[in-house]
């Protein structure tokens, strides 16, 4: 199993498979949210994106902060999908389990 962390959120989701399939398709994500989703999950700069869907920086940081309250609003209701931890040795601990 591979696990994903998005490194810039405040508070942090471990992205397992099953949960970067179960938000993109509860959440009801676009293409550019699931392409930005998928790519900083896998560690994917700012910068990166910006460059591949020709958007600014600031317009990347937009999308990204819009798709926090997209998984907050839909964790909510998700039977799938774990609350976002406030550190990453918070989420390093779930994941050691």
């Amino acid at each position: 199993m591979v696990h994903y962390t998005s490194g810039d959120m405040v508070r942090q989701v471990l992205w397992t498979k099953r949960v970067l399939d179960a938000f993109i398709m509860e959440g009801n994500l676009n293409r550019r949210q699931e392409f930005i989703l998928r790519a900083r999950a896998l560690g994917c700069s700012i910068q990166y994106l910006a460059d591949e869907l020709n958007l600014s920086t600031h317009q990347v940081n937009k999308d990204i902060a819009e798709l926090r309250l997209i998984y907050d609003a839909t964790q909510i209701h998700s039977k799938v999908l774990p609350e976002r931890k406030e550190t990453s040795k918070e989420l390093f601990k779930i994941a050691d389990r």
